[in-house]
Parts: C-alpha cells; sequence; structure tokens
C-alpha cells in the first residue's frame, strides 16, 4: 500500500501541475510554481525531519506512554518557524515573484500548520508499523490536490485559489486516526534523554543544504534575471523529473525502521554493503539517465505541459541525472538517521550546497542550464560524501 501510495502520490503531483499549468497558462501559474516550491522546501527541511525523529523514537521505545515526551516543544517550534519563515516570504516576495497577490500571505500562514500535522501523523503511522494506513493517507491527499486543482481550474478561479487546493489536502490524515495508542511491543534499545536536539539540529542543518541544492532552482533561476516564462520551465522540468525522488520520501518511512533496528543491534555489516552498492548504483545510473533525459525530457515536457514549456535538452539531462544522484543519497541517508548521525549529514551537505554555488559563480550561461548544472553537480558530491559518511569507523548508537 506505501508503494501504491508513492505511485499515487507522484501521479497526482504531475495532474495537480498539468491541470494548474494548462488552466493559467506559464505566467500566470510562475506564483503557485513559486509556493510549490516554498511548501516542498518547508516540508523536507522543517517536517521531514519531524517525522523521522518521529517513526526512530517510536521504534526505538515501542510501548512507552509518552514517546514524544520531551520532544514536543522542539516540534512546535520546528513548526513554527517554518510558519514565520513563509509568511514573511510571502510578504518579502509579494511583488517580485508572487504577481503582486495578498492573498498569499494567508496560504503561507495555514501551509506549514496543515503539513506539520500531516508529518506528525504519518510519523506516528510508520513508527506504530501501521504501512497501510501511511500508504492510504499518501494517496488520499495526492487525490484532494488533483480534485481541488480540477475545481479551481473549472471554475477560473485563478492562483491564489490553486494555492489553497494545494495546501488543505493533508487534512485527511485524521481519516486514520494516526495519534491513537499502538499496541506495545518489545524494545530495541533507548535514547539518551538530551539526545533530540542534537539528532533534530543536525538533520535541520543537513536537510536546509539539501533541500536548497534539490529545489531551490526555481527561485535562483529568478533572481539571476530570468524570465517569468523561463521559471516555469525550469519548475515544470525539474518537477517533472523530481517527481520519483519526492514520492520516494513516502517510502522511506518504511525503510527506516528497519535501518534503525539494525543500527540500534550493532548490525554495521550490512549497512556498510548498502552504501557501497547504493553509492555505485547511483553513480551509474545516473549518468544513463541523465542521457536519456537530455534526448527525451523535451519531448516529454512539451507533450505534457504544452509547447511554451518545452525545455533545452541539457537542462532536461543536467535535472534527470541529478534527481538519480539525489534518490541515492536519500537512501543512504537513512543508514546515517538511523545511526543518529546527523552532524556528519550536515557537513556533508554543507560542502555540496557550497560546490553546487561555485558551479552557479563560476559559470556563465544561460540562468536555467546553470542552475540545473549546479544541481547535478551538487547531488553527485553529496552523495559521495554521505556514502564516506556512513562508510567511516564510527561510535556505537547510544
Amino acid at each position: 500500500m506505501m508503494f501504491l501510495g508513492t505511485i499515487v502520490s507522484a501521479v497526482g503531483a504531475y495532474l495537480f501541475q498539468v491541470i494548474g499549468g494548462r488552466a493559467l497558462g506559464a505566467e500566470a501559474f510562475a506564483p503557485v510554481s513559486v509556493m510549490w516550491t516554498v511548501l516542498f522546501l518547508g516540508f523536507t527541511v522543517f517536517l521531514l525531519p519531524v517525522e523521522q525523529m518521529v517513526i526512530r523514537r517510536l521504534v526505538l521505545a515501542q510501548g512507552r506512554p509518552r514517546p514524544l515526551a520531551g520532544a514536543t516543544g522542539s516540534i512546535v517550534a520546528v513548526i513554527g518557524g517554518a510558519t514565520a519563515i513563509a509568511v514573511g516570504f510571502a510578504v518579502f516576495a509579494k511583488e517580485s515573484m508572487l504577481a503582486g497577490e495578498a492573498g498569499f500571505v494567508p496560504v503561507a500562514g495555514v501551509m506549514f500548520i496543515c503539513y506539520g500535522v500531516f508529518a506528525l501523523g504519518r510519523g506516528y503511522l510508520a513508527g506504530s508499523h501501521r504501512y497501510f494506513e501511511y500508504g492510504l493517507v499518501v494517496a488520499l491527499d495526492a487525490i484532494g490536490k488533483v480534485l481541488g486543482a480540477a475545481v479551481v481550474a473549472l471554475a477560473g478561479w485563478g492562483p491564489v485559489a490553486l494555492s489553497w487546493a494545494l495546501i488543505l489536502s493533508p487534512i485527511v490524515v485524521f481519516a486514520v486516526r494516526p495519534f491513537r495508542s499502538a499496541p506495545p511491543t518489545s524494545r530495541v534499545g533507548e535514547q539518551a534523554p538530551d539526545s533530540e536536539l542534537r539528532f533534530i539540529a543536525g538533520f535541520l542543518v543537513a536537510n536546509a543544504a539539501s533541500q536548497t541544492v534539490l529545489a531551490a532552482g526555481p527561485l535562483v533561476v529568478g533572481a539571476l534575471g530570468a524570465s517569468s516564462a523561463a521559471i516555469s520551465v525550469f519548475f515544470v522540468t525539474t518537477t517533472l523529473f523530481r517527481g520519483p525522488m519526492s514520492a520516494s520520501y513516502n517510502l522511506i518511512a518504511r525503510v527506516l525502521p528497519a535501518a534503525t533496528r539494525r543500527a540500534a543491534s550493532g548490525d554495521d555489516a550490512v549497512l556498510d554493503r548498502w552504501a557501497w552498492r547504493i553509492l555505485f548504483g547511483g553513480l551509474v545510473i545516473g549518468v544513463a539517465v541523465g542521457l536519456v533525459g537530455a534526448l527525451l525530457g523535451p519531448l516529454v515536457v512539451g507533450v505534457l505541459y504544452g509547447s511554451e514549456f518545452t525545455p533545452d535538452p541539457w537542462l532536461a539531462g543536467f535535472a534527470a541525472g541529478g534527481v538519480i544522484a539525489g534518490m541515492a543519497g536519500l537512501a543512504t541517508t537513512q543508514i546515517l538517521v538511523a545511526r543518529g548521525d546527523t552532524g556528519r549529514m550536515a557537513a556533508v551537505w554543507l560542502g555540496a550546497l557550497a560546490v553546487a554555488g561555485i558551479t552557479i559563480a563560476v559559470t556563465s550561461v544561460d540562468p536555467s542550464l546553470r542552475v540545473a548544472f549546479a544541481f547535478c553537480m551538487g547531488e553527485s558530491v553529496a552523495l559521495i560524501g554521505l556514502s564516506a559518511a556512513a562508510l567511516v569507523p564510527r561510535p556505537q548508537m547510544e
């Protein structure tokens, strides 16, 4: 069911963008693409670490009456911080990136509250091994987005209404009662009471850097002076190829509990084998997919979104190859998260972000191509660095 939910999520994301893009056109869809980017960045930077922290805590201490005791303040602070940043961005970028629409400000204010509850609910579901319900709410969320986009398109309500359709769908998580008590099981380990702050801090820094490399492209392209149409082309192209990676965030919730149990039991040999295989597979497949993306990507994007969205072949190729490296890096990240080594994750991703920034600074081609190449470089460097971090000797997990 988790795999089915992931497929529905990926298809739903494509349909939402296709419906919205065709209904609004490249110019009017640009603010929605910006809000989607802000949502994606905020969810993966702030809320995904919260979800994985919840999963890890429930796996390590099954049967504890209050598995999040001592962490609620951090969770509220993270969600509140994400909300404040989103609102500040909407106010600051209203004229430059949001077509002067003040209606995007309340959208930003509600967005991370809805998705914060969604992340907490998914964390409880995966940590309690309720994988069927996890996959179900992922699918229902995607279906809700598509239905909302269809209603907005038919009614002709415009970009702000389309953004509301984007952010309200997560409330479907309540349909499965995610926070009900899980049956007690044997514990596989215990955490030190003060370890959670270090864990979440390292995770936030790592995800801030990684998601800047992965998803901030449309914002950077705009800052480099590209037109609204060019921003939309970059957004739909990178999001199209990024779809499998975005959807894979739903599947890592199935991988993390198993990796956490192996790390807690000291089964490092198996985890190291995983890291080697992921590294070589990611690099080889990434090159192959990048070449295929350059050949077929422009045609696919043009067919789905219309000829005005057709990208340069190199843009499509770098986007496709970089996503494969990113997916491999995401898989390796689960080993580090399971071990609680988020500090090493942070160091690697800060280095990868620096490489991406230098790449943009030293190249002088079209803004979209510069950012796509920087994305591919950053993801490839991160994959190598994360693999090295997972393979170096480490102390025993607490």
